[in-house]
């Protein structure tokens, strides 16, 4: 349910009278007219369009069966868990409208038409003023399913043709916010040791998402590679759009709104935004840099954008433990004086001068805390479920960016947090008041704050190694310094008893979107394996892993089912692959699998091949890539099945229950497999 929402100040200090004029005020606030004169970016150097086949069923089911299922619908009161039910009947026609909707660049009104919903801003105090609350457009369900299989393609195109500035995060795979403040800080830091200030300006464009200059967009996609096919589609999607505002249960007529630029709430917008406001941080600034000249191109990019940076939001600090090199003077922008501050949010995290993250610290805990409580008054719970409640809702509002900060937690600081703690583990099992934080949470079964970032701080090292050589973070120098010895450089110098000098690159995408998946033979994909060996035709490969005294070992078996109703065995395999640490029966399954299509014949004599294993992770992963370890395996077993697809073979997976009856390849392949983890020689290296 939305806020109630008091009566509105207007521009001149009235106030609305009614909901109706309330929802006027609303749009009127939200959707200003772009300034009058936008000055011209000139000649650019455009990029050749990068390459992007036709749509795909696969990828249009995929975002239909991963979309929340009762997310709040637009106006069409269909939420997704109707498509969800209907695809089996309807994914042909759905098929159908969405790729002439992409080809001929033409989008639906109904998809065009937004129900906008207010939500309350945090910590306004005045919420009499429409900038007080965030404007929320829910947007029709299959609308919004077109939006993100756009917007995936966009994302895709981003990471494999670095289509935008290494140093842009958000709103990216890999690129989050946490990593950006780690970033800034170990600037900051590398600063501090060459006896420097860092100064930091942040700006705040007016209005963001719906701000946006659609005739810039789509010149800014253009000059970047985007396909002249999906700039259509965005133009068309950006152009007539029509808004209703829901005020305290009033919804207003539909409006059209001549300057709508991007919905928030459209899966579309955000990686759409990181196009338009890419110029920002194409060019990194370096010490010898001017600041004069940094502003200077902010200034003339919010001239050619049609944007506005709002004076009142603009924050500057300077980031320096030395008290004389601070400076309080004024800083003149847009004819606003704006005084340095000693502390500012950035990103979520607030910063102060000396990066000491008090205040930080003081509002997590404050916030675990009322999270806490709030779980406390929820009766008639099970400690399971209000455990679940506490990790969804109490350990966030504290953890959130924790590598930032968690380098300055000091006795004072846990304490704070462990107050959060210690509420949260009473309302889980209901213990008293006078118990100990420590008992409370080991008979709540939650982790404990230093367990939380320690876990945080080895996600990122590992992250941190398996890296792209184009990310920021991976360009760093993190050997560790006698002076100003930076946060980052504590992590990895507390988590370096973990090796990581083999550590697998995780890409952003396994595969291109499109890429036509693996069919799973089965009932609902993985729902039910299929228990009927006997009826399986054509060329049968049975795969297996198995990890014994620390070693890891694959095997499997290929069978002629056509030859004879038993099936002849033809061939059988079995490699080591290596120790139990660097390897696993999941990595080892896909390596089975990629072993035995690398190695089949060029001229197989039947057309279909059947892989059976009762590994249900590597199916899942196979069927649905992910950034999870085994992307290059898996890239092999797509590389080969597409061989085999253009030489007229239909390649099938099938997941098979460990002790299914009458398939007797399933102990054959596990009994080579078992060899392999046994076998006392040297390390095999898979011919693939």
């Amino acid at each position: 349910m939305c806020d109630k929402m008091p009566p509105l100040k207007r521009g001149n200090g009235s106030l609305t009278k009614d909901k109706a004029e309330q929802a006027e005020e609303l749009l009127h606030t939200f959707f200003p007219p772009l300034p009058a004169r936008i000055e011209d970016e000139g000649v650019q150097q455009q990029r050749k369009a990068v390459p992007m086949p036709g749509l795909t069923l696969e990828e249009i089911e995929e975002k239909v069966m991963t979309t929340k299922p009762w997310k709040a619908p637009g106006e069409d009161g269909l939420p997704a868990v109707v498509w969800k039910r209907l695809w089996p009947v309807v994914k042909y026609r759905v098929f159908a409208l969405f790729d002439a909707s992409l080809r001929d660049g033409i989008v639906p009104r109904q998809w065009r038409s937004a129900k906008i919903i207010l939500l309350k801003k945090r910590d306004k105090g005045d919420y009499t003023i429409a900038k007080a609350w965030r404007p929320i457009s829910l947007l029709s369900t299959l609308g919004k399913i077109m939006e993100a299989v756009v917007a995936e393609r966009i994302s895709y195109a981003v990471e494999a043709y670095r289509l935008l500035p290494a140093n842009h995060f958000g709103a990216r795979k890999r690129w989050s916010a946490e990593q950006a403040l780690l970033l800034l800080q170990e600037h900051i830091y590398k600063a501090w040791r060459a006896q420097k200030v860092l100064s930091l300006i942040s700006f705040d464009i007016k209005g963001a998402y719906n701000g946006v200059c659609k005739e810039r967009l789509l010149e800014r996609m253009k000059v970047r590679g985007m396909p002249d096919r999906l700039i259509r589609w965005i133009d068309a999607f950006c152009s007539g759009q029509t808004a209703s505002v829901v005020v305290n249960g009033y919804t207003s007529e539909q409006h059209e709104l001549p300057q709508a630029g991007l919905p928030q709430g459209s899966p579309l917008s955000p990686v759409s935004f990181l196009f338009f406001n890419a110029d920002l941080v194409q060019r990194r600034i370096k010490a010898e840099s001017g600041s004069i000249a940094f502003v200077d191109n902010y200034s003339a990019w919010e001239r050619c954008s049609g944007a506005t940076f709002e004076a009142d939001k603009t924050i500057v600090i300077h980031f320096t433990r030395v008290t004389v090199c601070n400076s309080d003077m004024l800083f003149l922008i847009k004819g606003k004086e704006i005084k340095p501050k000693t502390s500012a949010k950035i990103l979520g995290v607030v910063m102060d001068v000396g990066l000491r993250y008090q205040e930080h610290m003081a509002r997590a805990a404050a916030k675990g805390l009322t999270a806490a409580m709030c779980l406390r008054r929820l009766k008639m719970l099970s400690p399971r479920v209000a455990r679940q409640l506490f990790v969804a809702t109490v350990a966030p509002a504290m953890d959130y960016a924790s590598n930032v900060w968690m380098h300055a937690r000091r006795a004072r600081e846990a304490a704070w947090l462990n107050k959060a703690q210690l509420v949260g583990a009473q309302a889980i099992i209901g213990a008293f008041h006078t118990v100990a934080t420590a008992v409370a949470e080991a008979e709540a079964s939650i982790q404990t704050v230093e367990e939380q970032h320690r876990q945080a701080a080895i996600r990122f090292c590992i992250n941190l190694q398996t890296f792209p050589k184009t990310h920021p973070l991976a360009d760093l120098n993190n050997k560790a310094s006698k002076r100003f010895i930076s946060p980052m450089q504590k992590i990895i110098s507390a988590v370096g008893r973990v090796h990581m000098d083999r550590m697998e690159i995780i890409h952003e995408y396994a595969l291109p979107p499109w890429t036509s998946r693996m069919p799973v033979v089965g009932e609902d994909g993985l729902a039910k394996a299929v228990t009927a060996p006997n009826q399986l035709e054509g060329i049968i490969i049975a795969t297996s892993s198995s990890q014994k005294g620390g070693v890891v070992g694959m095997g499997g078996v290929v069978c002629d089912a056509t030859r004879n109703s038993a099936g002849e065995v033809v061939a059988s395999y079995s490699v080591t692959l290596g120790p139990g640490d660097e390897q696993n029966p999941y990595t080892a399954e896909l390596a089975a699998i990629a072993m035995v299509l690398k190695d089949a014949p060029p001229r197989l004599p039947f057309r279909d091949v059947m892989v059976v294993t009762s590994n249900r992770s590597a199916v899942e992963v196979i069927r649905r890539p992910r950034q999870q370890s085994g992307q290059c395996t898996i890239r092999q077993i797509y590389d080969r099945t597409e061989c085999l697809r253009k030489r007229g073979c239909s390649v099938r997976l099938m997941w098979m229950l460990v002790k299914a009856e009458g398939f007797a390849l399933r102990p054959m392949a596990k009994a080579a497999a078992q060899r392999a983890a046994n076998a006392e020689g040297m390390v095999e290296t898979p011919p693939y």
